[in-house]
């Protein structure tokens, strides 16, 4: 396949791995489609086109792919349901897909047995179509849910020992671009890690270095852990799986490859870089709140919400507030930032909704952070569909106002077609 021409699509446009792919590829003079759910929000350079798509919806994936011949592709959910819907609508023309997959999926086992990666992977070969996987190690962001934690100086969590080869973002970003404009990628599958094996209290002490305080690991209890983690997912199985796995990394670290170096002609980023690239994320508010006003707060913006009086919502969001809510954006892992997007946002989901009923748990109060389960009896108006969907929002506080929210979805957003 000639890949100096021809439109390149990015699916995950907005998110940690997508973002540097589509500046990669528009710095190197590339067309390049950008498929988002939220474009008003993409914020990406200029000659790129934003096109509007969800991964769930496969006539828009089909009307984003027309005329493209490369696809870069993530799966940002916790089962292939819409896999083989989506994947169908980018085959209807002969092209080539770059899938950033998992490192724990295995050749000599069944899709089933290799997750939603590996079933996604099957997916896409039964599809015939030409593909490059990238089976990629843990991702260095994930330890970014640690930012409401560290400023504290302790960060809490299972396994302390779990050895990962944890890989920078902008390292996927490079190979990804490699693998979509260089020759030889296809039909490849491409183990990728960081440089070195690093210990999960390894990584709190690095991002301790990189804010110029000491940042300590403290072991959390399993069992402890594991219900946070399954609230968080609202998936048991995968969150007892992931439990399952760091356990086993404990005396079995993530193997160490150099394909980065191979593809791209860099060696992988360090840990230790990537904690300094990222050092604002984990840097002290100003000045922390006490739990007694984080409480407080928490009380008063929850009465706001169950009383629906959501114009009201604003006053209690700082004015660079952030909010995380991947399935709000088809997955996208994108940063809506500041009340007006944020409130733009949620009037766009509820354009369509008519909420009956708001019920609650919490809120659960720590010092600087609280949390609470909504959810939400509502009909979809153009259907006629009554259902409900249930989210956990975890709140992170700074100067007596809501500075983060991160959104994790039990159920979908939106109702899903019968």
């Amino acid at each position: 396949m000639d890949t100096t021409e021809g439109t390149i699509l990015v699916i995950g446009a907005t998110g940690n791995v997508g973002r540097h792919v589509v500046t990669r590829l528009a710095g190197q003079g590339r067309q390049v489609r950008a498929l988002t759910r939220n474009p008003e929000a993409a914020d990406l350079p200029a000659a790129v086109e934003v096109v509007a798509g969800d991964l769930t919806r496969p006539e828009t994936l089909a009307a984003a792919a027309a005329g493209v011949d490369r696809v870069f592709l993530l799966w940002p959910f916790f089962t292939d349901e819409h896999a083989p819907a989506a994947v169908a609508a980018l085959a209807t023309e002969p092209r080539h897909v770059v899938y950033l997959s998992a490192m724990n999926v295995r050749d000599d086992r069944s899709p089933a047995e290799n997750g939603v990666w590996g079933q996604v992977e099957h997916t896409i070969d039964q599809a015939g179509l030409a593909r490059t996987f990238l089976r990629a190690g843990g991702f260095a962001t994930n330890a970014l849910e640690w930012a409401g934690q560290a400023h504290t100086g302790a960060v809490r969590g299972p396994y302390g020992d779990a050895g990962r080869s944890l890989i920078h973002e902008r390292d996927l970003a490079d190979v990804a671009v490699a693998a979509l404009t260089e020759p030889g990628h296809a039909d490849a599958t491409y183990v990728l890690t960081g440089p070195e094996t690093v210990t999960m209290a390894e990584q709190a002490r690095l991002i301790g270095e990189a804010i110029g305080r000491p940042v300590h690991w403290r072991d959390q209890p399993a069992d402890e852990a594991l219900a946070e983690l399954t609230a968080v997912f609202g998936d048991a199985a995968y969150a007892d799986a992931a439990m399952e796995y760091w356990a086993t990394l404990t005396e079995h670290p993530e193997p160490v490859t150099d394909t980065v170096e191979r593809l791209t002609g860099h060696p992988a980023r360090p840990f230790r870089d990537w904690a300094v690239d990222h050092a604002a994320d984990f840097r002290a508010p100003a000045t922390p709140p006490t739990g007694a006003a984080t409480r407080r707060l928490a009380e008063d913006y929850l009465s706001t919400m169950i009383a629906g009086d959501f114009d009201a919502v604003g006053r209690f969001m700082a004015p660079g507030m952030t909010r995380i809510a991947p399935l709000e954006t088809g997955g996208d892992h994108v940063a809506l930032r500041g009340p007006a997007d944020i409130m733009a946002n949620s009037q766009r989901l509820n354009a369509d909704l008519e909420i009956h009923d708001v019920d609650a748990d919490g809120p659960f109060v720590a010092d600087d952070r609280f949390a609470i389960r909504f959810t939400f009896d509502m009909t979809h108006i153009p259907s006629g569909k009554r259902h409900t969907a249930a989210k956990m929002s975890l709140y992170t506080v700074v100067d007596g106002l809501i500075a983060r929210e991160e959104v994790h979805y039990f159920d979908p957003p939106q109702p899903t077609a019968d």
